[in-house]
């Protein structure tokens, strides 16, 4: 297996890709409540 393809299913993976957009939506609450 290739980098390329490990590379291609971790970005598949629903949890990790789940885990990811909650990390980027709590930041972005937390940069938006600092600045407000």
């Amino acid at each position: 297996m290739t980098h390329k393809n490990k590379e291609f299913e971790w970005k598949n993976n629903p949890i990790v890709v789940f885990a990811g957009v909650l990390a980027v939506y709590t930041a972005g609450n937390s940069i938006i409540t600092l600045f407000s």
